[in-house]
C-alpha cells in the first residue's frame, strides 16, 4: 500500500509539469495508464481531503473531469462529520441485508453519485446475487 504512494506522488509531479505544456501536449483530455493509476491509487488509497483535491485540480488542468470530479466527491466524503459517516455506514449495512434487489440498486446509485465507488460496486454485486434466489422481491 505504501509502496503506490511515493509512485502517485512522482506521477503528480509529472501530471503537474504536462500542466504547463497541456495544450501542446498530445495527451491533454487522454487518461493514460500512469494517469490511471495514479488515479485508482488515490481512490483506494488517499484519505486526506487536501491532497484529494489538489489531485482533482491536476485531473481537471489536464482536461480529465470525470476523474477529477469523482475525486473531489471522494474528498467531500472523507471531510463528512463522524456522525453522518456512521449513518452512511448503517443505511450500507441494512442494504447488504435487504432481500430487494431493485432497493439495494437504488442505494447504490445513491452511493455512485456521491463519489463512494467502492460501496456502490460492493452493493451491485450484491443486488445481482440476490436477484437470482427465488426469494428476491421485485
Amino acid at each position: 500500500m505504501l509502496p503506490l504512494l511515493p509512485l502517485a506522488v512522482v506521477l503528480l509531479g509529472g501530471g503537474a509539469y504536462y500542466s504547463t505544456v497541456k495544450k501542446e501536449s498530445p495527451i491533454h483530455g487522454k487518461i493514460t495508464q500512469e494517469r490511471a493509476l495514479v488515479f485508482e491509487t488515490a481512490l483506494n488509497e488517499v484519505k486526506d481531503p487536501k491532497k484529494l483535491k489538489t489531485l482533482a485540480e491536476s485531473f481537471r488542468k489536464e482536461g480529465l473531469n470525470v476523474q477529477a470530479d469523482l475525486l473531489e466527491k471522494r474528498a467531500k466524503l472523507r471531510e463528512l462529520p463522524q456522525k453522518v459517516k456512521d449513518e452512511r455506514r448503517a443505511v450500507f449495512r441494512k442494504a447488504m441485508s435487504s432481500t430487494n434487489p431493485n432497493a439495494v440498486k437504488q442505494v447504490a446509485s445513491v452511493y455512485e453519485k456521491e463519489g463512494a465507488t467502492g460501496a456502490a460496486n460492493a452493493l451491485r454485486k450484491y443486488a445481482d446475487s440476490i436477484s437470482k434466489l427465488p426469494i428476491a422481491a421485485k
